[in-house]
């Protein structure tokens, strides 16, 4: 009897407990009492092996797919810091209250990851993605096996990568992520270890960050997730504006790694104090232009830095590349404000605020804001974003953010962002406008009825609505042998185009003679189903051909080609014409269309329509903000259709501020003038109008900054206050 080893899943002599391959020894048990126990089945398919990696986020085990018979890696996401497992278990616990939640939206994360991320079967240098589901209060990815070692393993071995091997691999890498942010992905944990070459010399792009992004969103455990040297300053901040430009950070610092073998300087620090040499100030040999690219590429600010895979590699290719200086920036945060260095005479108020500062700085650093010229803003990356989130990016950036077309797409969830006009990480006029194109989703098209259709007629209809056919032979006495007895999606609705549509189609039971003559009966006005239960008594069968009738209700037959009372022999065939009852349309789709032109659009396709207007800050005024009916939906002639159509931007009220009523016992010629502040002493009649002179400065000096200096308003309250000592 053979055995297979859970250590490298091959199979070997039971009557050895050691793997002749690999060395695993049989029984071993896992690594941590909460990893799954080696040989365990999962979903019925897939055979759990020893574990090949486990962090903060989640479990990989090589495994055995027993349908296909091939080695798999399994990816199991289990967050440790919301999630465990009690010994010799498959169950995960989550934590309860918020915990839950945040577990609950990682998952959902990473399995929308997984499967966008499947389409990419062809492209050779992403981990192939076979299958992703939910089992074990978890979820799962089971993705190809690689026999390889990653680029951290090779250093380790080697010191440094040579160049041109080095930029073979970042090469492969671009390649790869130019089609992932194509769809909104952002892999964000681009490291050597993440970077596999195989035993062919291909090499993988693996472990997408997403979950880590989605479980951390609201966590405290940001140091999980940084890889100092690797982790650009936007990655350091909860909200950072992370796009291409992150992953091309990463890249670069990866590629300055290999061929260094020194890991590039923490982004936070070189945020204060930029040290980081560039690699022929380290020996290194390589062309002026490549190390220009590579430079640019790891730029700490994201509008000095390469903003995009295609722009990075050029630059590399390159002979010549414009070296992008990084500018000077100034901080909201962390720095030294002007009022800690007021003189002795505010001594001990001065050293405790300092004091304050300096411990800040040194303790909680937090990353500096970029300042752009006043008036400009930075366009941000609302691919594959809804339109509610995207509005609010805007709205984050000063940014007018116009919905402007829809069109179909095949990876980009429906209505959702699949681009924009103005690339991110442009730097634009503040109120600037960005128009945006929606994904409609997966195009659909109409399905046709073929019940009881001959498979060959069956296929042909199909395939003409650009459907996809698949097959089964079932027993069924009611159908004709090779007939269609049913389809797994009905008839007269709509199915994504190139979906496959599963047939049923009767088996030859071999009942009836056809030496024998029937009459045939009246079957026009009878029920489909109906009819098939009268034939079946003599052998005979329905053939159907389907129209729409305005008067004959669905599924009843409207006319049959072999008139009632005629004889034909058993096992025959009768043509009939079946209902499907009143005409149907596939609805189009007019969000975002003029009123008028979509209007003409659906009245062409016989539908009524209906408007109705509200205020939208995301569709022009005039244009369609969505209707009542979804696009591609199948509904009858006739149907009506309510419109909702922009009226533009709801009106800013303006708010008057309340007038304050003297008090009814005092004479009108004694009330204040219009300027004074209603919450000032109402001076005596007697006084002079001077005696009020000092108090106006105390009063009034502190509400003027405050529209200047908001990012350290506590800072220059402190300050106006130490300068109210000095002044006094």
């Amino acid at each position: 009897m053979e055995r297979r080893c859970m250590g490298c899943m091959e199979t070997y002599d039971e009557q050895y407990e050691i793997c002749p391959y690999c060395g695993y020894v049989h029984g071993t048990p896992p690594k941590e009492a909460y990893h799954i126990t080696p040989g365990s089945l999962l979903a019925g398919r897939y055979i759990i092996g020893r574990v090949l990696g486990f962090g903060g986020f989640g479990i990989t085990y090589i495994g055995y797919d027993q349908v296909l018979q091939n080695k798999v890696a399994i990816k199991e996401y289990m967050p440790g810091e919301f999630s465990t497992r009690m010994p010799n278990q498959q169950m995960v616990t989550v934590y309860s209250g918020d915990r839950a939640e945040q577990f609950r939206e990682g998952m959902l994360k990473i399995i929308d990851e997984a499967r966008r991320l499947a389409q990419f079967q062809d492209e050779p240098n992403i981990v192939h993605i076979y299958d992703c589901f939910e089992a074990n209060n978890t979820a799962y990815i089971v993705m190809e096996y690689l026999d390889g070692e990653s680029v951290k393993e090779l250093l380790a071995r080697q010191g440094r990568i040579p160049l041109d091997q080095a930029l073979d691999i970042v090469l492969k890498v671009i390649s790869a992520m130019k089609k992932v942010h194509e769809i909104g992905i952002i892999h964000r944990d681009i490291a050597p270890d993440n970077i596999y070459i195989l035993k062919d010399g291909n090499v993988k792009i693996l472990d997408f960050g997403a979950a880590r992004y989605a479980t951390t969103k609201h966590s405290k455990s940001l140091s999980v997730i940084i890889k100092p040297g690797y982790a650009p300053e936007e990655q350091y901040r909860s909200r950072g504006d992370q796009g291409p430009w992150t992953d091309v950070y990463a890249l670069a610092a990866t590629f300055y790694k290999m061929i260094t073998g020194v890991t590039p300087e923490d982004a936070m620090e070189r945020s204060v104090k930029d040290q980081l040499k560039k690699p022929s100030k380290l020996g290194i040999s390589i062309p002026k232009g490549m190390e220009t690219a590579i430079m640019n590429g790891l730029n700490v600010r994201i509008e000095d830095r390469t903003q995009s895979m295609e722009e990075f590699e050029k630059e590399l290719l390159a002979a010549e590349v414009k070296e992008k200086v990084a500018r000077q920036r100034k901080a909201d945060v962390g720095k030294i404000p002007m009022w800690a260095k007021i003189t002795a005479a505010v001594g001990v108020l001065a050293v405790a605020v300092l004091a304050v500062v300096v411990m800040t700085f040194n303790f909680m650093p937090k990353l500096e804001e970029y300042v752009l010229p006043e008036g400009k803003t930075m366009v941000p990356n609302m691919v594959n974003q809804d339109l509610e989130t995207a509005e609010q990016m805007g709205n984050e950036k000063q940014i007018t953010v116009i919905a402007d077309t829809m069109k179909y797409s095949a990876v980009i969830p429906a209505g959702n962002v699949t681009s924009q006009s103005v690339p991110t990480g442009t730097v634009v006029d503040v109120l600037s406008e960005v128009r945006l194109e929606i994904s409609r989703g997966k195009e659909k098209v109409a399905v046709p009825m073929v019940l009881g259709m001959s498979l060959e007629e069956a296929t042909a209809a199909l395939e003409e609505a650009e459907l996809t056919v698949e097959t089964r032979e079932v027993d069924n006495e009611n159908f004709a042998p090779g007939s269609v007895v049913s389809q797994s999606i009905e008839g007269n609705t709509t199915a994504v185009k190139g979906d496959s549509i599963l047939l049923e189609i009767a088996k030859d039971n071999g009942l009836g003679d056809a030496s024998i003559l029937v009459e045939v009966p009246q079957l026009a006005g009878m029920n489909y189903t109906e009819a098939q239960e009268l034939l079946k008594q003599n052998y005979l069968y329905l053939y159907p051909s389907y129209e729409y009738s305005d008067t004959v209700a669905a599924d009843v037959i409207i006319s049959q080609e072999t008139a009632a009372g005629e004889q034909l022999p058993q096992k025959s065939n009768i043509r009939v014409t079946v209902s499907m009852g009143r005409e149907k349309v596939q609805v189009p789709g007019v969000e975002f269309m003029e009123a008028q032109a979509a209007r003409d659009t659906l009245e062409a396709a016989g539908l009524t329509v209906e408007t109705r207007e509200e205020y939208s800050g995301t569709v022009e005024v005039g244009k369609v903000i969505s209707q009542s009916v979804a696009a591609d939906e199948m509904a009858e002639k006739g149907t009506l259709v309510t419109l909702t159509i922009s009226r533009g931007p709801a009106p800013v009220r303006q708010e008057t501020p309340a007038r304050t009523q003297a008090p009814a016992n005092r004479p009108a010629a004694t009330q204040p003038a219009p300027t004074q502040a209603p919450t000032q002493p109402q001076p005596a009649p007697t006084e002079p109008p001077t005696t009020q002179a000092p108090t106006q400065p105390a009063t009034q000096a502190p509400t003027q900054p405050a529209t200047t200096q908001a990012p350290n308003s506590k800072d220059d309250l402190i300050g106006r206050q130490l300068e109210g000592i000095g002044a006094q």
